[in-house]
């Protein structure tokens, strides 16, 4: 039995360690705001850059979609030139109507936290035409950092960041934001209950482990013999 309550204590000291801090590492990683930022420099030959929303539901969870409208995405981004850019973010149709008869590359493999990507291009060097906000669910355009936030919806949808006069060459500074519901109560939750695990198979162990106190020897009878 003594044994059983050792390898019991340490699954949950394990246990309880792994949940803490994984609910760590997921509160740290949200921002005051309640979005999970990833960003850095972003740059093409060509003159876009186009990524599936679909990307950003997977930064932290397989079935995001299921949950329509309840997570949102926010882009912002600048030129290293200073000059206007331009962010959109729409259906396929949307970006299509930008991307016919031009360039862009579009972005894989999204990851934040160290923040990388992979880009595949396509249309050489074209120039697109100047887009058009009115296509686009939302949509920024100017100089200096711009930006976007947006609830993700079910269906096809892709963000698209450009110059604004529609030129190849595109150097940007991209910073992403997605906010999950209730992904930091969540991360509160896992660290109090790692703690609670943690605790109780400490406590175990060491009443398993702390050394057994003997028992004082009971006195023989003494033999008075007779008389």
């Amino acid at each position: 039995m003594r044994i059983f309550l050792i390898i019991l204590g340490a699954v949950l000291s394990l246990g309880g360690f792994a949940c803490g801090a994984s609910g760590l590492a997921a509160y740290r990683s949200v921002e005051s705001d309640g979005f999970v930022d990833g960003g850095g420099q972003m740059a093409t030959e060509t003159a876009a850059l186009v990524i599936s929303t679909a990307e950003f539901e997977e930064v932290h969870t397989k079935d995001a979609g299921t949950r329509s409208g309840k997570i949102r995405l926010r882009i912002r981004a600048e030129r290293t030139d200073g000059g206007p850019v331009f962010i959109g973010i729409g259906s396929d149709e949307a970006v299509d109507s930008i991307t016919s008869g031009g360039s862009f590359a579009t972005v894989r493999d999204l990851e934040f936290g160290p923040f990388a990507y992979r880009s595949v291009s396509q249309g050489g060097t074209h120039a697109l035409d100047k887009p058009t906000r009115a296509l686009f669910a939302v949509a920024a355009a100017g100089e200096g950092e711009q930006s976007v936030e947006w609830p993700i919806e079910a269906g096809t949808w892709r963000a698209i960041i450009m110059n604004a006069e529609g030129s190849a060459g595109l150097d940007v500074q991209v910073h992403f934001g997605v906010k999950f519901p209730y992904l930091r109560g969540f991360a509160i939750a896992g660290m109090v209950i790692g703690l609670v695990l943690l605790a109780s198979g400490a406590l175990l162990l060491l009443a398993q482990l702390r050394p057994r106190r003997k028992l004082p020897a009971l006195a023989e009878p003494t033999d008075w013999g007779d008389g």
